[in-house]
């Protein structure tokens, strides 16, 4: 049954359900099984459990996550479980749109407790009107505004008898939650820049999603206001427009002992913060508690150059700020949208860096559930906002349906997710061949192209294509994996009639249109062109940038690979080391500890872009990650488990080492340069189905052991 506190719209606190119970026999299992329109915490026996944010983000149209907990270790005789409800994502503010109540007025709460007892009997405790429901100190809180808490706030059962909760017709389908909560993942210690009349100036030395704590001792009443920003002015002030509208603000109104400010319904995205006081407030034991999907990062990467090491580990910092629910595009203003475009290019790279096995088969459902009657697949997921050309049906966001379940094939083995997803990502391509013209061209409207890119191309038809091309390739070979050949060749075919459209109109003499550096890597990387066509106009394309990129979040998944593939190794290298404008040496350069939305957040010249896109934690642009794994590394996933090592070894690099947990175990790799000659070490799990390829290099020594291999290569 789902319970509402009663009367909406009051200006009462956050409300908390309560209930009672006692077992009267010796307890087997006790099962807590919990919903929410809105966001829950939860807390038995005084014990909090210590998922945020729970039951998660979906449409709540067709379904909400029903959440499982094993509580069997926190029951005791008698017993009180309490549990408050916050706005979060069905009421609270949404987005792109600003608006809040997108998909209900009223908050409500489901949970039921199934008790065995060792006796053989079973009791269940359903939410109904026999709970009690009160308020807490939680004044209002907001993911985009902030937490507001009074510490002098007195329980409402000191005062007496508390009313029943209301019980309310809500016909939602539930669906077991079964993917990582998010959880606190780490705890950062700030660096104290200033601390001047009433104003407290921290910085955490990283970009990061969560929120501030600490203890506050101050007068009965005084109030304390926190406020959160990603970088600084150059006069040393935070920096807030880009927060667009969001408040990014919490507070608290202390009782006059000793308070202890730990929010639970909000999370900001910040590196730097301002607390201010009365003056007379001692503010202690500051933290700032890191957020994020509770997914295990098993994956590694260090090499000589301290430029590439941090880019990977601002790409990782990246991730791990966005996995909040689900892929997000920034954490900071008033977006945090599951961007289809943004998860597609950077998935691989999550996935090489920690286990999102459940995290995006989680993701995939929702894009399934949002898929229009046209097959268009939407932009931004969960999906709440009108159909526009922008908003649905945009080729590299809508290839989601296809890219994602391919890398997830390759990275988890499991054949079902490809079973799953293939009527949909089937649906999206139909949809696209419905909008082709009389000479096989995609022509919808494609309001990104590559988005961000430096230099303006007349690439956006291009790119239409490769991505028409890519989505029917990775059909062809997911029903290749599943074993049908006849799918396999049909898609097949109408992949060889997009690239042959291609050809006829955009190739010409060794030349794309656009001309761009996109439409180079893209086209070779989905096999539409090769090596020897385009190598001549894709180097001139580096040459004229004076050997920098240009592209925006959508090229750049495939520059590097490209320029290995065409024999330009070094160059690739180099590229990923360099620190002028444009590259992600710059943004290191500029103090940058996560990613950035756009090439030029700030540059020296013009200062800080356009405030109403500006995020410096956007992991887009860090889909390089892969490249490190798969080709600094050499880690190539061949299906099945099949591992081939094959790096690109450039002596741009004096080392390289990482690891990466495959479906079938670890491996490790570990090369050196020294005197003209590459020394590589090989370690892997016995399950490892482990192969080599040195591309024609000489090998000087190859020694083999059942755990790996060393060799020698020059």
């Amino acid at each position: 049954m789902w319970i509402a506190k009663g009367l909406y719209k009051t200006k009462k606190n956050l409300p908390i359900f309560y209930k009672k119970f006692t077992l009267e026999n010796a307890l087997k299992k006790a099962v807590l099984r919990v919903s929410a329109l809105g966001v829950i915490a939860v807390k038995i026996n005084g014990v909090i459990l210590d998922d945020y944010f729970m039951p998660g983000w979906t449409n709540y149209n067709v379904y909400a996550n029903l959440c499982h907990y094993d509580i069997t270790h926190l029951l005791k005789r008698d017993n009180l479980i309490e549990i408050t409800l916050a706005d979060g994502w069905y009421s609270g503010r949404l987005g792109y749109t600003k608006k809040a109540e997108v998909y209900g007025r009223i908050n409500a709460l489901y949970a039921q407790i199934d008790l065995t007892f060792k006796n053989g009997n079973k009791r269940l405790i359903d939410s109904d009107s026999s709970w009690k429901v009160g308020q807490t100190n939680i004044v209002s809180s907001s993911f985009f505004d902030g937490e507001r808490v009074d510490f002098n706030f007195i329980d409402d059962r000191k005062y007496g008898e508390l009313p029943f909760a209301k019980e309310v017709e809500k016909k939602v389908k539930l669906k077991k939650y079964d993917y990582e909560p998010v959880k606190k993942i780490d705890e950062l210690s700030p660096q104290i820049i200033s601390n001047e009349n009433g104003v407290l100036k921290l910085d955490f030395k990283q970009n990061f999603v969560g929120f501030i704590t600490f203890k506050a001792r101050g007068e009965k009443g005084a109030e304390v206001v926190i406020k959160h920003a990603e970088v600084l002015n150059e006069d040393g002030s935070l920096y807030y427009e880009n927060l667009r509208s969001v408040k990014a603000t919490n507070s608290a109104i202390l009782s006059g002992g000793e308070d202890y400010f730990n929010p639970q319904f909000t999370f900001q995205g910040f590196r730097y913060a301002e607390i201010f006081t009365d003056g007379k407030t001692e503010i202690t034991d500051i933290k700032g508690v890191v957020l994020s999907q509770n997914i295990n990062y098993t994956g590694k990467f260090e090499c000589s150059d301290d430029i590439v090491n941090k880019i990977y580990q601002n790409a990782l910092w990246g991730q791990k700020g966005n996995f909040i629910s689900i892929p997000t595009d920034c954490p900071q203003r008033d977006e945090r949208l599951g961007w289809t475009g943004d998860a597609q290019v950077f998935c691989n790279s999550a996935m090489f860096n920690g286990d999102c096995k459940k995290f995006f088969k989680n993701y995939l459902r929702l894009i399934q559930t949002d898929i229009l009657p046209d097959g268009k697949i939407p932009s931004l997921v969960p999906f709440f906002i009108d159909v526009s050309p922008s908003t649905a049906g945009v080729p590299g966001w809508a290839d989601a349906i296809c890219v994602i379940p391919y890398f997830h094939y390759f990275h988890y083995g499991d054949k079902r997710i490809l079973a799953e997803n293939l009527p949909y990502a089937v649906k999206h391509l139909k949809y696209y061949l419905s909008k082709c013209d009389q000479n096989g061209l995609l022509k919808v409207e494609n309001p990104f192209g590559d988005w961000l890119s430096v230099v303006k191309a007349d690439d956006i038809d291009v790119i239409s294509q490769c991505f028409l091309g890519l989505s029917a390739s990775l059909i062809s070979k997911c029903y290749g994996i599943l074993g049908n050949e006849k799918k396999q060749a049909e898609y097949g075919v109408v992949f060889e009639k997009a690239k042959k459209a291609f050809r006829e109109n955009f190739l010409l003499d060794g030349k794309i249109k656009g001309d761009s550096q996109t439409v180079y890597a893209f086209a070779l990387a989905i096999d539409f062109v090769t090596a020897g066509e385009i190598k001549t106009a894709f180097i001139g394309s580096i040459d004229r940038a004076g050997g920098k990129l240009t592209t925006g979040f959508i090229g750049v998944k495939y520059l590097l690979p490209s320029l290995c593939e065409v024999g330009e190794v070094d160059l690739a290298y180099k590229i990923i080391k360099q620190t002028e404008y444009p590259s992600w040496g710059y943004t290191v350069k500029n103090g940058a500890t996560t990613i950035w939305e756009r090439w030029n957040g700030y540059t020296k010249d013009e200062g800080f872009a356009t405030p109403t896109m500006n995020s410096f934690n956007h992991y887009s642009l860090g889909s390089c990650v892969e490249w490190l794994y798969s080709h600094v590394l050499g880690i190539k996933l061949l299906g099945g488990g099949k591992i081939c090592i094959s790096p690109s070894f450039s002596n741009e690099l004096c080392f390289a080492r990482g690891e990466y947990e495959s479906l079938c175990g670890k491996i490790a790799v570990d090369w050196q340069y020294n005197d003209g000659e590459y020394h590589l070490s090989v370690k892997a799990d016995e399950r490892v189905d482990l192969t080599y390829d040195f591309k024609g290099m000489k090998v000087i020594s190859l020694q083999k052991n059942k755990c790996g291999f060393t060799a020698i290569i020059k």
